[in-house]
């Protein structure tokens, strides 16, 4: 009984040594997979939601993704909706730019974004518009959430 004990201890360490190989080799591909396979899906609160439309200026590009209003059991009535800008070597010192992130083809605010201090400024045309959240300095890009209020 001890030598087969001993003989499945050895198989077992023997394949965990193969599957920690392999997780340490696949680290930047394995986990994208195993999370693909299950279904699983980061939160939009954390990830800005889908991008839904892009504005090319030429040197650099703006993202303007869905607005979140994204809860745990349905949906809140205060959301935001969040800008990207890239790449970093493409941006201006000021960004200016109107948004119009409904697409009813007008404005709902002015965004303001000093890319050498991350200060940034909201003008809202839109009373779903509450106010800024934050600017964000990402690894290629700048983000901004605009934080708005649900139409009823």
């Amino acid at each position: 009984m001890n030598k087969l004990k001993g003989f499945l201890g050895y198989i077992w360490a023997f394949f965990a040594f193969f599957i920690a190989l392999a997780t340490y080799v696949g680290y930047d591909t394995f986990p994208q997979k195993l999370a693909a396979a299950t279904g699983i899906a980061v939160s939009p609160r954390f990830t800005g939601g889908e991008v839904v439309r892009t504005i090319d200026h030429g040197a650099y590009k703006t993202h303007i993704h869905r607005p979140v209003f994204d809860g745990l059991i349905g949906e809140r009535e205060k959301g935001f909706i969040q800008l990207n800008w890239e790449p970093f070597a493409g941006l201006p010192p000021v960004i200016r730019e109107k948004i119009d992130y409904d697409g009813d083809n007008t404005e709902d605010f002015l965004i303001t974004l000093d890319t050498r201090t991350g200060d940034t400024s909201l003008t809202a045309y839109n009373t779903s518009v509450r106010s800024m959240e934050r600017s964000y300095k990402l690894k290629k890009s700048w983000a901004a959430r605009v934080l708005l209020q649900k139409r009823s």
